[in-house]
């Protein structure tokens, strides 16, 4: 099931070294990528994240693709009221509801182009043939309503990262 599918490490590299993530918000015991993370039964959902960060860090955030909606909308709410900024790795979809949300406010819309990440699995192989293209949402700390930034990335920029 992709909900589970883990960020390759070159991705989560490449931004994390711009914005030095302290917690997974959107992990399980086999796929985090940071040494704080929460579980789906810790529930990030309705959990205050500024006991995992502090104002103007960053969060990073591979929801389930299933249901990135409550995400977003945590991810959005956590800036405004806490000061805790995200990077939100999504399918590039900007005809969804959730998209609607991101592109009103002043984030960083990161389109990856030339190819589409293969996701991990559990056993942490490539799973080749992904359908979509993905897309980052940088939300920043106290982010406000606005008009979004867009700019355009290689993927192999991205994995030549390690």
């Amino acid at each position: 099931m992709n909900d589970l599918w883990r960020t390759p490490k070159e991705v989560f590299k490449y931004f994390n070294d711009q914005y030095g993530f302290v917690c997974d918000v959107a992990a399980s015991d086999h796929n985090h990528l940071c040494d704080e993370y929460l579980t789906e039964e810790i529930n990030a959902l309705t959990l205050d994240w500024w006991r995992h960060a502090e104002p103007g860090e960053f969060v990073w955030c591979n929801p389930p693709y299933s249901k990135p909606l409550p995400w977003v909308q945590k991810c959005i709410d956590e800036s405004i009221d806490n000061g805790i900024g995200s990077v939100m790795l999504l399918n590039h979809d900007m005809t969804t509801k959730w998209a609607t949300l991101l592109l009103s406010i002043q984030c960083e819309v990161i389109v990856l182009t030339g190819s589409r990440i293969s996701f991990l699995n559990g056993e942490g192989k490539a799973i080749k043939g992904n359908a979509k293209g993905q897309v980052l949402f940088v939300i920043p700390p106290y982010v406000r309503y606005g008009e979004p930034k867009t700019t355009y990335l290689k993927l192999s920029t991205v994995m030549e990262a390690l």
